[in-house]
């Protein structure tokens, strides 16, 4: 997408890739602030993989490399006017707990997304792993499983906001011909709502499910209207972009859908801390 289109951003993505996440190459630091400086984004949240377990661990940071990521955004922020949080995008798996603890403790950090690509040995954002953990089961058993698991992931405690309710949507279309609606997501997912609320954690609206072929947003209507409902009232957005010319890109459908959902905020965060905006003053005119 050319940057002389009309814009399909926000002032704020709270959700980006850059190049130490491995399966973003070439997205670095610098070139996403010359990108946000063009379309008139004020505000990056840097969320790169953090992963401690699995065959992945390698697309994200090592411990030992999370000083000097920190320190390269520290080092743009001194060539730019646009905001750079710091943050880790972090795969929750139970038994690594303490591990997580320890890390995130030693660093300093704005932000951190929690996310559940893992679930019960199976990586649901492959096609392969999908097929495995949906298949041979009623749905709605399936995502019983899910979101204890995300639940979980909100009471651990580690987590600022968590990433893509719904990814799992990805892949769905594997196992099951029918799309997807709020009624099948099963019980558990009230539980994990309501661990939101009374855990003070986020839920992130993420705009690549339009990159994804979902022709919407993680996550649904019905989750957006359902957290709204419980009174959720932490949510950021973000694109998820894995490269620069992705950053922000369909973000401003993201907010139109928490509009539609009954929100009027967002939340940014600094030193792991929220403050709130209101939708109306994110959006952009065309460039």
């Amino acid at each position: 997408m050319a940057s002389d289109q009309p814009a399909t951003w926000i002032k704020k993505d709270y959700h980006v890739h850059e190049s130490h996440s491995t399966d973003a190459p070439g997205a670095t630091v610098e070139r996403y602030c010359r990108m946000a400086e063009r379309r008139g984004i004020d505000e990056i949240a840097f969320a790169t993989h953090f992963i401690v377990w699995g065959p992945d661990t390698g697309i994200g940071l090592s411990p030992s490399q999370i000083p000097d990521y920190l320190e390269e955004i520290q080092t743009a922020q001194e060539a730019t006017a646009v905001t750079l949080r710091s943050g880790l995008e972090v795969d929750y798996f139970p038994e690594e707990e303490r591990l997580l603890e320890r890390v995130l403790g030693e660093n300093y950090l704005d932000f951190v997304l929690g996310s559940l690509h893992y679930i019960r040995g199976h990586d649901i954002g492959t096609r392969l792993g999908s097929k495995e953990f949906f298949g041979g089961r009623p749905l709605e058993e399936a995502l019983d499983s899910y979101y204890t698991g995300w639940r979980e992931a909100v009471e651990s405690g580690l987590f600022d906001v968590m990433a893509h309710p719904d990814y799992f949507r990805t892949h769905l279309g594997l196992t099951y011909r029918d799309p997807i609606i709020w009624e099948r997501f099963g019980s558990a997912v009230y539980e994990a709502i309501d661990s939101l609320r009374s855990q003070g954690v986020g839920f992130e609206v993420n705009s690549s499910g339009w990159r994804h072929g979902m022709e919407g947003v993680y996550p649904i209507s019905g989750f957006l209207e359902a957290a709204r409902e419980a009174g959720v009232d932490v949510v950021t957005v973000g694109s998820d972009s894995h490269s620069v010319d992705g950053l922000g890109v369909n973000t401003s459908l993201a907010v139109e859908r928490l509009e539609e959902a009954g929100y009027a905020r967002i939340c940014v965060f600094e030193g792991r801390r929220y403050k709130r905006i209101s939708l109306r003053d994110l959006k952009l005119s065309a460039f």
